[in-house]
């Protein structure tokens, strides 16, 4: 489990207030998770992510939520997720990637740890893995045409698509056996070691999206082109695990 920087202490605060005065006793917990609690956390960057698991009671009613959700925002809360132990035990194999990068880095607000004990099946791990691989690398060749060379559509589409991936690649360090980093960065290293990875070429994509590294339109169409190859090389080790 992770801990919240000493900055987001008030915010998550309000937000525990808020949820407490929409449904009090029918709250089985409340967890903050992802970015927030580790060191990739970035002040006024970062979207602070939240689970909120309700009794059935509880969550056959959200209407309530809505008013809250433009405060939550301006105070740099993504918008909740909204769950039930039910439905998280059901969905599984499903959803094994998003609960497992859940399980990654995460902190109890109040209430009961839903997520320490759940049990992924390594087989629905590795379908999702090569959906989801399959499925992104698709969008980046279409997302690539669809730039039309322009320089900040190249950035924001590797800005926005490495994110994803890194999900991705936390799922297949699990599948290896291996010990899953905390920070985005350890992730992106340790994946690439793994599974024989151009290490050089998705630390820069990462400072793409850190601002670390400015590049021109050659370059950025360059790296993508190469960010292309590797992700399918990757789908089809994948699809042979």
């Amino acid at each position: 489990m992770g801990s919240i920087p000493e900055l987001l202490d008030k915010k998550i605060q309000k937000f525990e207030e808020d949820v407490q005065s929409l449904f009090g006793s029918e709250i089985v917990s409340i967890i903050v998770y992802g970015s927030a609690v580790t060191e990739d956390y970035v002040t006024k960057k970062s979207d602070v992510n939240a689970l909120v698991v309700l009794s059935e009671k509880g969550i056959s009613d959200l209407q309530p939520v809505q008013k809250y959700i433009k405060k939550w925002h301006k105070q740099g809360l993504a918008s909740p997720l909204f769950l039930t132990e039910s439905y998280i035990t059901a969905s599984l194999d499903s959803f094994p990637i998003e609960f497992l990068n859940m399980q990654a880095a995460y902190s109890i607000i109040q209430g009961k740890d839903v997520l320490t004990d759940l049990s992924i099946d390594p087989k629905d791990l590795r379908l999702q893995c090569e959906r989801e691989l399959k499925g992104k690398l698709l969008q980046l060749r279409q997302g690539f045409i669809q730039t039309e060379g322009n320089k900040r559509f190249l950035k924001s589409l590797i800005a926005e698509s490495i994110v994803a991936f890194i999900s991705i690649f936390r799922a297949l360090l699990k599948l290896k056996g291996k010990a899953v980093p905390t920070t985005k960065k350890d992730v992106i290293e340790q994946t690439c070691k793994e599974f024989k990875l151009d290490a050089a070429l998705f630390s820069d994509l990462f400072a793409i999206r850190t601002g670390a590294v400015k590049l021109s339109k050659d370059e950025l169409e360059a790296k993508l082109k190469a960010y292309i190859a590797a992700i399918r090389t990757l789908s089809q080790h994948v699809d042979g695990m």
